[in-house]
């Protein structure tokens, strides 16, 4: 079975791309003003600016449209920085060619990316589990075209109070807080541009300590007009245009780095003893050279070799090799659990190098961190992986001899544990970031809550990126974790009596309950 390894490239907050580390928020809120003095934030659905008396922030927010290059270059030609809270398909897919271009340009100007959903819902009109999913494909979105993990989320059409409780929880476990504001031009509610330039001239008489204004970038008399119309009067003024998060004075992302390396595969260019590992760019119509055979506990290429600790050195930065596959050879022995891949017996994990995403950087080991420069995807390759094969158990830690379990194979049916006995309900299969029992049912947390002690269900798979109460990831000590989420599966009570039910809880290193073993 081949499989090629993808360098994962997310990268925690710091400074890059001209975005400035700033003071690291506590907890996630709701924020409904700015907080700097002399700083304005106009924020924009889906563009949304906003400027505050020292400080301006356009927030873009529903979007991204076809005024956004525009915009961008009206602040920046200004000096000014704007804020961009996107949806990822309403007025256009965010994944087109032409508005991945798009998001780029401006993120690379220094302006700051929020998320407005996935496709601008009403979040008081839906269920949990669609707002976690609305959220996830954003963030998914912006990892994969911007390597960011957004910090921000504005509500479609700002409405939130009638479920601001439930809404909070759910952003504030995704990382992020929720973004308002005080002011608000109605550029996309009929008002006439002379009506909503006579908003900023309010704001900018009144000499407001700061402000939050809300605008959309779908608008061409915003884009025409407007845009300049701010930009000049708070510069007379004094304000200082901003984003949003600097006018908070806190970090605009939660995660900074390269988007993810999606031509980026652990690569082999000599068929010889002793040759380097690196990464370069996946090849098209696929490569031997990029087609590895998990055989046992080595990872084996061109058939007769296997990847290899040079000299078998523990130290830190000892570069990989390849070298003729050797039953029992220690140095050839790895361990992939979760996205870690980690030589056997040693603390030591399969390192990308100074974090260098260039083509032919060699590969080393390293102390195991659990770090970015650790992780690595699996994939099928182009072609050359059969589907996953179903028919895994799924065994407690304490337990090789019982099983989680699905009851039924119906929606709503109960994960217990229950002796193993080779049934369907028994044989689950890890397909992306779903376990799929019956063919069909995944395993599903219930009603989406992120609730300690909410127990699990199976339920239809949902096609495509699927339901975010489906996505778990499976981590290096042997959780099944809710992916962006710090819930684990877990066994309840810590009861290994047949039936039962199996729960979602706080992750917790060290918890016994939580240890699960996929054989």
């Amino acid at each position: 079975m081949s499989i090629a390894l993808v360098l994962s490239t997310l990268l925690t907050a710091s400074a890059v791309w001209g975005h400035p580390h700033l003071k690291h928020r506590a907890t996630p809120q709701v924020y409904s003003a700015c907080i700097n003095a002399n700083d304005i934030a106009i924020t924009m659905t889906v563009f949304f600016p906003s400027f505050a008396h020292s400080a301006s922030i356009f927030t873009p927010y529903l979007g991204p449209y076809i005024y956004l290059r525009s915009i961008s270059d009206q602040f920046t030609a200004a000096g000014a920085k704007a804020t961009f809270f996107m949806n990822g398909n309403n007025w256009d897919c965010i994944y087109n060619p032409d508005r991945i271009s798009d998001v780029q340009y401006v993120y690379a100007a220094g302006h700051m990316i929020g998320s407005h959903t996935w496709s601008h819902v009403d979040l008081t009109t839906i269920s949990t589990v669609q707002i976690q999913d609305g959220m996830f494909r954003m963030e998914e979105a912006f990892s994969r075209i911007l390597g960011i993990k957004p910090a921000f989320m504005r509500p479609p059409f700002g409405n939130a109070d009638s479920n601001l409780a439930n809404i909070q929880a759910i952003a504030a476990a995704r990382g992020q807080s929720i973004a308002l504001w005080d002011w608000d031009t109605g550029d996309a509610d009929g008002n006439t541009t002379a009506q909503s330039e006579a908003l900023y001239d309010d704001v900018a008489n009144a000499k407001v300590k700061n402000a939050l204004i809300l605008n959309h970038e779908t608008e061409e008399n915003t884009a025409t007009v407007l845009v300049g119309y701010a930009l000049n009067l708070f510069k007379s003024k004094g304000y200082n245009l901003v984003t949003m998060a600097q006018c908070l004075g806190v970090d605009p992302y939660q995660a900074i780095g390269l988007p993810p390396a999606a031509g980026r595969f652990l690569d082999l260019r000599r068929h010889a003893y002793g040759a380097a590992v690196e990464i370069a760019d996946c090849v098209a119509g696929g490569s031997t050279g990029q087609s590895w055979t998990v055989a046992g506990a080595a990872l084996q290429i061109f058939d007769n070799k296997c990847l290899d600790v040079t000299g078998g050195s523990a130290a830190d930065g000892t570069k990989m090799q390849i070298w003729t596959c050797t039953g029992g050879n220690t140095n050839q022995a790895w361990s992939l659990t979760g996205s870690t891949i980690q030589w056997s017996a040693h603390s030591s994990c399969l390192d990308l190098t100074s974090g260098n995403v260039t083509n032919g950087n060699i590969m080393q080991i390293w102390t195991c961190t659990g770090g970015i420069n650790q992780q690595w995807t699996r994939t099928t390759g182009p072609g050359t992986l059969p589907p996953p094969t179903p028919g895994h158990k799924i065994n407690p830690g304490a337990s090789s001899t019982t099983c989680l379990t699905a009851a039924t194979n119906a929606n709503g049916g109960t994960v217990t544990v229950a002796p193993c006995d080779g049934s369907a309900g028994q044989a689950w299969t890890q397909n992306g970031q779903t376990l799929v029992a019956y063919g069909t049912m995944c395993l599903d947390v219930t009603g989406g809550s992120t609730t300690n002690g909410v127990k699990m269900q199976i339920w239809s798979c949902t096609p495509g990126a699927g339901d975010a109460a489906q996505h778990f990831t499976v981590t290096a000590d042997n959780r099944i974790q809710w992916t962006n989420m710090n819930k684990c599966l877990d066994l309840t009570g810590g009861s290994l009596a047949s039936g039962n039910q199996i729960q979602m809880w706080d992750c917790s290193a060290g918890n016994t309950n939580q240890v699960w073993k996929i054989v």
